[in-house]
């Protein structure tokens, strides 16, 4: 990552540009700064309050302002000395709609790599290989693929995906499940935006790393002391036939433009608390 950051600065330093910059990562703030820029803002900090990554954050960014994905990670940038300030991220990320299919299987799709509680992924699959319910559960990490089935119920391990194909598993899901550890960075957003996109409902497991996206309805936290696979299907029939309502959802809160708005509010604020 460091040095993919430093390409971009580079790139960004000698292509002519002139004025402030808005980093959407922070190490490519940071290559910035090194570099001799500095009137520099950055989105994301996506770094534990006290962890080594944070502490060279914080001395690199120094006065740069920050909008961070969740107000933990805003809110330990403050304590630090930082200016910063936390928004909902959004993105427009052209995954495709998703396509209902009535009367079958429910399909779950788990995906993404930061901060994911494995035991939790774990106890999922465990469930739908011994449960009479029938699910597809694809599973989308960084790992080896691999497959499964009892003759009604799959598991599929895709592996590695790119982007569009990632995007493309997601679609065919009736619900997304993120299976987090609760930590006080921004972790699972950027998946749950895709899923909205698509179409489709949201279930999480508690996480400071949520806050601010859950709404109880297109984005629910995962009921402890109810069956895992119970809530997940029962979530996924429920909101079969109601993909443009998520995704008129996804439009007004997530979308790219939606972020926008926020992020040049949030750098307003900023500039003007200088």
């Amino acid at each position: 990552m460091g040095i993919d950051s430093l390409l971009i600065a580079l790139k960004t330093a000698f292509s002519g540009v002139r004025g402030p910059v808005l980093a959407a990562n922070p190490w490519v703030g940071v290559s910035l700064r090194l570099l001799g820029w500095r009137h520099v803002s950055v989105t994301g900090i996506y770094a534990e309050a006290g962890s080594r990554n944070h502490r060279v954050l914080r001395r690199l960014l120094g006065s740069s302002s920050v909008v961070t994905m969740v107000e933990s990670e805003a809110r330990s940038w403050r304590e630090a000395g930082g200016r910063a300030i936390a928004v909902r991220y959004g993105n427009t990320l052209q995954y495709p709609p998703r396509v209902p299919k009535v009367n079958s299987a429910v399909r779950i799709f788990v995906g993404g790599s930061s901060d994911r509680d494995h035991q939790v992924l774990e106890d999922l699959i465990a469930r739908v290989q011994s449960s009479q319910f029938e699910v597809h559960l694809t599973i989308t990490l960084d790992e080896q693929p691999a497959s499964w089935s009892n003759g009604s119920s799959t598991i599929t391990r895709t592996g590695r995906l790119t982007n569009s194909e990632f995007g493309a598993q997601m679609s065919q899901a009736d619900v997304v499940f993120l299976p987090l550890v609760d930590g006080s960075r921004a972790a699972g957003h950027m998946v749950a935006v895709g899923a909205l996109e698509t179409g489709a409902p949201v279930i999480t497991t508690r996480s400071g790393g949520m806050d601010g996206y859950v709404d109880g309805t297109f984005v629910a936290t995962l009921d402890e002391h109810a069956d895992l696979l119970d809530q997940l299907v029962e979530t996924g029939l429920a909101w079969r036939g109601r993909e443009t309502e998520v995704r008129e959802h996804w439009a007004r809160e997530y979308s790219l433009e939606a972020y926008v708005v926020r992020v040049g509010e949030a750098l307003s604020q900023l500039e003007a608390a200088r």
